[in-house]
């Protein structure tokens, strides 16, 4: 049935979140491959289990990039240097 799918969608993302981030923390990087090729190996499209990966990428990288500011890892003026330029390359990247 449709919810069953669902459900056995939601487990394989699940463990592919929880086994990807088992080989990142462990490795320090990884986290994309294994859980795209997790996902795709559980039935996933290629294009749903990117986008996937990519979302959760976002919520990591922003609590990654609070917690360096936090500690006073980040130096403001080189941020306001480079934020610009590379905010419009992945502007461009995205629509290219």
């Amino acid at each position: 049935s449709l919810l069953a799918a669902d459900v056995w969608t939601l487990t394989c993302v699940g463990l592919a979140g929880f086994a990807a981030q088992l080989v990142d923390g462990s490795l320090g990087m990884g986290y994309g491959l294994t859980s795209s090729s997790v996902l795709v190996a559980a039935g996933l499209k290629p294009a749903t289990a990117s986008a996937s990966v990519h979302l959760a990428q976002v919520g990591t990288t922003l609590a990654s990039g609070l917690a360096h500011r936090r500690a006073g890892n980040v130096d403001e003026a080189s941020l306001k240097k480079v934020a610009p330029p590379g905010a419009l390359g992945a502007l461009a990247g995205a629509a290219l």
